[in-house]
């Protein structure tokens, strides 16, 4: 039932996009950041597909890259959250006005055997978190693998899309200890302190490039853990053989 109504939502959010006003709306990331994206042909035009990329401040490369994706592929992003993210009222609601859904394997195999793009991050809120002063451009991935079983079981490509330029956005220079983890029950979100534009939380206005890399073969058994590991480095190495000239 929460996904049929995700769907409808999305739906709505389609309709919208082929308006005057949708254009304009989807395009206002784009500029602010004069994003661009290059490789887009490596989406496909029509099936399902997994976008898996690096993650930056607010999750702000989000809007941006599904944006950029609407517009040069003409494919619609259904994002993976930050589930504990819908416990917060104004963020679940914007969330839910974009098409994106709570991250769940079951509902990410869904929309991509429907055909969707979806897209994910596996770094999630530690990737997105991170201090820019020491880990900027660092994957924080650990060992997680689940996108790689999603796609596999999905049967769907991995499209690996490396992000630059995002993580000048904000300085992030520390984290504060007790609201994060008081609201959310972890130091996992322990929020950051990030300074933007004259140290404020408006994001500079810094140029952002989308690099779509060649698409993974997920072919495999899902539950075969070599399997899963040879899908998983591929991902990460696709990714993180861009971000190594921008630390």
């Amino acid at each position: 039932m929460l996904l049929k109504k995700s769907v409808l939502k999305h739906e709505r959010v389609k309709a919208l996009g082929q308006t005057a006003v949708g254009r304009a709306l989807r395009d206002l990331p784009i500029d602010y950041f004069h994003a661009r994206i290059e490789g887009a042909q490596q989406i496909p035009r029509e099936g399902g597909a997994l976008l898996v990329g690096n993650h930056a401040m607010m999750g702000l490369d989000g809007f941006v890259l599904g944006a950029l994706v609407m517009r040069e592929a003409g494919r619609y992003v259904r994002f993976l959250g930050e589930r504990n993210l819908w416990r917060i009222p104004v963020v679940r609601t914007l969330l839910d006005a974009v098409g994106a859904v709570p991250g769940a394997p079951e509902r990410a195999i869904e929309l991509l055997e429907g055909g969707e793009v979806v897209g994910v991050y596996p770094g999630g809120i530690d990737d997105s978190w991170k201090l820019t002063t020491t880990d900027r451009y660092r994957l924080q991935w650990g060992n997680r693998a689940g996108f790689a079983r999603v796609a596999m079981r999905a049967r769907v490509p991995i499209v690996p899309v490396a992000a630059l330029g995002i993580d000048e956005m904000y300085d992030v220079v520390a984290r504060e200890p007790l609201v994060g983890r008081k609201i959310l029950g972890s130091a996992r979100y322990d929020f950051p302190i990030a300074l933007g534009v004259l140290g404020t939380p408006i994001p500079r206005r810094v140029p952002q490039r989308y690099l779509v890399q060649s698409p993974i073969d997920t072919s495999g058994d899902p539950d075969n853990a070599a399997d899963v590991e040879r899908v998983r480095a591929a991902t990460f190495e696709a990714i993180e053989s861009v971000l190594q000239h921008a630390r």
